[in-house]
């Protein structure tokens, strides 16, 4: 089906898409909506940085006509309650649909109890999709929905007129998993420690082996609530093997920029050879690939999903070497990347395949064309909008 006969099957749908004060989520929000106004939607956008003025104009905007839906990432406004306590969606009657960019356990209390009966949850990863629909019965339809790829140009620089080697852009939060752990309320220390081991397996799954193990069976809810408890261990073993992997390309000597919030803490990040820019805006990140020959990311502790890093990457004419995951594994093929995953041997081997690829330029160039010709053609954000309005919108 062509964009024109899209164009015409959707017949100006009206949409309300949110924007928030997180700039990533804005520009995944910006980037998504250009691709439903090319597929024909209306779209009003509601400013929550200027609530009070927005409120007003958006009930003017859905009194007019009617609202097919209300988009927005990690959207704690779908739980907005009225003076009445009634949940504001559901009294308007306009589906929400939220698009959680993080694991539900971080959103349990803002967002996924307070979720309207006509709320939909997308995931970027289909293990939370399915962690959701085992623990949240309140939630009655959810999805899985990958990030999208973003370059700002038409036209990219061949890999040799490129001046980083290798970038890479990402919060380093902490990096305490040698502590003993005495004083936490659940057995961390062996929670970390099978993840460390079984680094395939996603935070719930390792709690609640470990829990078994124990000789302890928690009924849903119960396991629910002790999962959340222990959700920030996925930010000792993800930040673990960040600083593992980054660390490893800084120590080789060749040149590192490194962009994000927490990195000074690392002994490596005042080597000659790395450039720590701390955090910069998401656009500069985008920019800065444009710019790189190589571009390095792990993923947060998603085995099953996306992170737009890889597709931006690749959008943008660098090569991307990156974590894998099960969906990264179906949806790229193997000529467009570079994978590795959290194996001792894997590991092991990033640093030498890096320095490999960094002497090769043809080689580096033919896997970058591959990457955005694979990207440009099924890994934008407007793809995204036309999977969104054939999947979902189009049915409401």
């Amino acid at each position: 089906m062509t964009e024109a006969q899209h164009d015409q099957g959707t017949n100006k749908r009206r949409l309300v898409l949110i924007r928030g004060n997180l700039d990533m989520l804005n520009l995944f929000s910006d980037q998504l909506k250009q691709g439903l106004l090319e597929l024909g939607y209306e779209i009003f956008d509601f400013d929550l940085s200027q609530h009070s003025e927005s409120l007003g104009q958006f009930l003017e905007y859905v009194q007019k006509n009617p609202v097919t839906a209300m988009i927005d990432f990690n959207s704690t406004f779908f739980g907005t309650t009225l003076p009445s306590g009634e949940n504001m969606c559901e009294v308007l009657g306009i589906p929400s649909i939220n698009i959680l960019v993080d694991h539900p356990y971080w959103y349990h209390d803002k967002i996924l109890m307070h979720t309207p009966s006509n709320g939909i949850v997308l995931c970027v990863d289909r293990n939370h999709m399915n962690y959701i629909n085992r623990f949240y019965q309140n939630i009655a339809c959810t999805g899985f929905l990958a990030l999208g790829g973003i370059s700002f140009s038409s036209t990219h620089k061949q890999i040799s007129e490129r001046k980083t080697d290798v970038l890479y852009a990402g919060t380093f939060k902490t990096n305490n998993v040698s502590n003993d752990f005495s004083d936490w309320d659940f057995p961390a220390k062996q929670i970390i420690e099978h993840l460390l081991v079984h680094t395939e397996d996603t935070v719930e799954a390792a709690i609640e082996q470990e829990l078994r193990q124990a000789g302890i069976v928690l009924p849903d809810e119960e396991l629910r609530k002790f999962i959340n408890s222990c959700a920030q261990i996925e930010h000792i073993v993800d930040s673990y093997y960040r600083e593992k992997i980054v660390g490893s390309i800084a120590k080789t000597g060749v040149s590192l920029e490194l962009y994000g919030a927490g990195w000074s803490v690392c002994d490596w990040v005042n080597l000659p050879n790395v450039h720590y820019g701390g955090r910069i805006s998401p656009e500069e990140i985008i920019l800065k690939m444009e710019d790189s020959k190589i571009v390095l990311n792990s993923m947060p502790w998603f085995r099953d999903g996306s992170h737009d890093r890889v597709f931006n990457a690749m959008m943008c004419g660098a090569v991307s070497v990156s974590e894998t995951s099960k969906y990264f594994e179906e949806a790229v093929s193997p000529d467009a990347w570079v994978p590795f995953d959290l194996s001792y041997a894997s590991l092991s081997d990033l640093p030498k395949r890096i320095t490999e690829l960094l002497s090769d330029e043809d080689r580096m160039q033919q896997i970058a064309f591959a990457g955005h010709e694979l990207a440009a053609s099924e890994h934008t954000w407007k793809a995204r909008a036309l999977e969104l309005h054939r999947d979902l919108l189009s049915h409401l």
